[in-house]
C-alpha cells in the first residue's frame, strides 16, 4: 500500500512516529541541557533550553533568576577585586558551583506534522553559541540521534542565536532545520 499523504497514515504508524518524535524533541533538550553539550559559566545558557512550536526569543537575562544570579554577583565581584589590584591581571576563574536546572523541561507532546524549534532563553545566547560546543553536536551526534530515533518523516529546528537582518529594525532567530 502506498501512501501519499501523512495525514493519511495508519494510526498504528502514526502513533509510532509520534512517539518516536516526541522521545526525540526530549532527548535533544535534555542533551543540550547538560555541561558537554553547551557552555556553563553559571549554568544559566544551559539550563535555558526549550522546545516549542515556535521560534523562542532569547530575553531572559541570569541577573533576573537565583541560584545564577548569585553565581554571577560573585563572579562579578572577583573581577572587579582583581582590576582594582592592578596589573598584572590574573584569568578570571569559573564559578565553583556552576547550577544546571532545567527551566522549560518538555512536558507536552508534540505533532509531528508541525514543525518543532527548540531554542534558548538566555539573551546573550548569540554570545555564548560562539564557544562551538552546540555546532558540534548539531553536526555531529544530532544527526546520529535523528537516525536513530526517527524511521520517518519529521521537523525539528535548533538554534539559539538572534541576527539582525539588512533593512529590519527586528532582530531575528536564526534556527537550523534538520529533516529525514
Amino acid at each position: 500500500m502506498t501512501i501519499r499523504n501523512v495525514r493519511n497514515l495508519p494510526k498504528d504508524l502514526d502513533k509510532k512516529i509520534s512517539r518516536d518524535f516526541n522521545k526525540l524533541i526530549k532527548d535533544v533538550h535534555a542533551k543540550l541541557s547538560t555541561r558537554k553539550r553547551s557552555p556553563v559559566w553559571t549554568g544559566f545558557f544551559a539550563s535555558s533550553w526549550e522546545a516549542s512550536t515556535s521560534a523562542i526569543q532569547p530575553t531572559e537575562i541570569a541577573e533576573n533568576f537565583e541560584p545564577w544570579k548569585s553565581i554571577k554577583y560573585e563572579r562579578s565581584l572577583d573581577y572587579f577585586t582583581r582590576k582594582k589590584a592592578g596589573p598584572p591581571y590574573s584569568k578570571q576563574t569559573p564559578p565553583k558551583n556552576p547550577e544546571i536546572k532545567k527551566r522549560f523541561p518538555v512536558k507536552r507532546a508534540f505533532n509531528y506534522k508541525k514543525a518543532v524549534f527548540i531554542g534558548n532563553r538566555a539573551k546573550y545566547s548569540v554570545y555564548a553559541l560562539e564557544g562551538g560546543k552546540v555546532q558540534s553536536f548539531i553536526q555531529g551526534s544530532l544527526g546520529k540521534m535523528i537516525k536513530e530515533n526517527m524511521s520517518d518523516k519529521g521537523r525539528l529546528f535548533v538554534g539559539g542565536g538572534v541576527t539582525e537582518g539588512f533593512g529590519s529594525s527586528e532582530p531575528s532567530v536564526k534556527y537550523t532545520e534538520f529533516s529525514k
